[in-house]
């Protein structure tokens, strides 16, 4: 299962500013979930329509209620969140399963 997670910054926040937060205390704090078996994290840079968000998060989970429940239980994890929430806006976390194609 893939959980993705859509944001903006929040006005005042810039994406240096952003970025040395997040390499200094998300990675380490996502480094402790058991529940994250791949990360990947991208800044979007255009769209060929609308208003798309900034950042795009992808994680390989191995099971959405555990996922949800390191959030809350790894220590790491729930002080990380306290200061993601303080930079970020308009936050969209969504899960999904893979469609095959053949």
């Amino acid at each position: 299962m893939k959980c993705f997670v859509t944001f903006r910054l929040k006005p005042g926040v810039t994406v240096d500013e952003y970025l040395e937060w997040f390499r200094r205390e998300n990675v380490p704090a996502v480094g402790k979930a058991a529940s994250i078996k791949t990360y990947r994290v991208w800044r979007v840079t255009s769209a060929m329509e609308g208003d798309p968000p900034e950042f795009v998060e992808e994680m390989e989970i191995d099971d959405k209620a555990h996922f949800e429940r390191e959030l809350e239980e790894v220590p790491e994890r729930a002080a990380m969140l306290g200061g993601w929430y303080s930079r970020i806006a308009e936050q969209v976390v969504f899960y999904g399963e893979e469609v095959e194609l053949d």
